[in-house]
């Protein structure tokens, strides 16, 4: 777009906002084209329009030029409420901190250096550990990482999810099976990473498995293992993160770590409404992380009628964790004998049944803390807790205060 074309959008854009009357949010993104960022959009979309609110997404394409027009129009403007979805990069903080003065701003993503900015952001050290134990479940002892050069948190939460897994397990942690590659989208920063990447994957002690820090990337390595003729997963086994549909559907489709970036921009939006419903400015941020899901595929381990059978088990109890599922119920939903279940389960994902529901039902209970005027009896129950005293209890015990004490220190009751 050519300067004096800007300028007329960006005047358009200032009269098309005074349309709506604060009944109106505002996405601002880098790249709403990548997937995640896109997915968030719609997430948000759909809960500003329950929300009778209508939702502008605004993209400013990677230039810190555009973004700053962008964000002064948004300064002068009557909107209700801003999402910034993940722009990680230093510019124009101070025109982001004043929006986040002027109305209720929620951060997705990758948190800006702004004090008192709500964040909904993924948990990606638990997402990182997940993806580690399972390779370490199958069995394989020389895991490497792949990651790349940038600020980003999540990208340092998954290296350090890495780093804690092994020691954990007792395992080697091996400087050669550690790869920090250039960050970059384009085609030219593709091309200069091929090289480093053969160059990794041709020495003589290669991992077994490797942990790679995003899809986009393990979509590399697998075209480079290609090329050098190693097979996958029977030479390296590979893990990758997020889950972007693309790269599900491959030919090697990759075993990853899912998140549920659609609630992301759900929450963002309840986030704010929430605090346009009760008045709420000056207070303490709150952050939101959303607990993500590993989806076993062909890339880790050579699927099979049973492996297909445990991820599709999986799947059920996240969709029916609020009801009240029992092992011995789930075993009959899938024709397999119950004691024989509850023993594969635990090989299978590491802890109990019992264990894994309970930890989705305290999930999804944080969230409805923060993010609800429930009492806690009522989350307890939306929750799937068989009694208050029950949730009571497993939520003191793994989070160290009481559900009360939870809802004070993160929400404004």
């Amino acid at each position: 777009m050519r300067q004096d074309d800007s300028g007329i959008a960006i005047r358009g854009l200032n009269a098309f906002l005074t349309q709506f009357d604060r009944k109106c949010l505002v996405v601002i993104a880098q790249d709403l084209a990548h997937w995640p960022v896109g997915e968030v959009a719609a997430g948000a979309n759909a809960a500003a329009l329950s929300g009778g609110y209508r939702l502008i997404s605004l993209d400013f394409h990677r230039s810190p030029d555009r973004e700053r027009d962008l964000l002064q129009v948004l300064c002068n403007s009557q909107v209700s409420g801003c999402i910034f979805l993940w722009d990680n990069a230093p510019h124009n903080l101070d025109l982001y901190q004043e929006l986040a003065t002027n109305f209720p701003c929620v951060q997705v993503i990758d948190p800006k250096p702004i004090p008192q900015l709500d964040t909904v952001m993924c948990d990606d050290y638990t997402g990182g550990m997940a993806a580690v134990r399972h390779l370490i479940l199958l069995g394989f002892r020389q895991i490497g990482h792949v990651t790349v050069d940038t600020p980003m948190q999540a990208v340092r939460d998954r290296h350090q999810a890495y780093v804690d897994a092994m020691r954990l397990a007792n395992l080697p942690l091996d400087e050669h099976w550690v790869l920090e590659l250039p960050y970059g989208v384009t085609e030219a920063d593709r091309v200069l990473r091929a090289p480093i990447i053969r160059e990794f994957l041709s020495q003589s002690r290669l991992p077994r498995a490797l942990f790679v820090c995003a899809d986009w990337l393990a979509s590399e390595i697998i075209e480079c293992t290609q090329e050098l003729g190693l097979g996958i997963p029977h030479d390296i086994a590979l893990v990758g993160y997020d889950d972007a549909l693309p790269y599900a559907l491959t030919g090697i489709p990759l075993t990853t770590v899912q998140n549920d970036f659609r609630e992301m921009g759900r929450l963002a939006v309840e986030r704010i409404t929430f605090r346009l419903t009760n008045h709420l400015s000056d207070v303490e941020p709150c952050i939101i992380r959303i607990t993500p899901t590993l989806v076993i595929r062909a890339s880790s381990v050579p699927l099979s009628p049973a492996t297909q059978r445990w991820e599709v088990i999986m799947r059920y109890i996240q969709d029916h964790f609020r009801e009240n599922i029992t092992a011995a119920q789930t075993a009959d939903v899938y024709g397999l004998d119950s004691n024989y279940f509850s023993h594969q389960f635990k090989l299978v994902f590491g802890v109990r049944f019992t264990d894994a529901v309970n930890k989705l039902r305290l999930e999804y209970s944080k969230q409805l803390l923060k993010t609800t005027g429930y009492t806690v009896e009522a989350v307890a129950d939306a929750a799937g807790f068989r009694t208050p005293n029950h949730f009571y209890a497993l939520f003191k015990r793994a989070y160290g205060m009481t559900p009360h004490a939870y809802r004070k220190q993160h929400t404004f009751r």
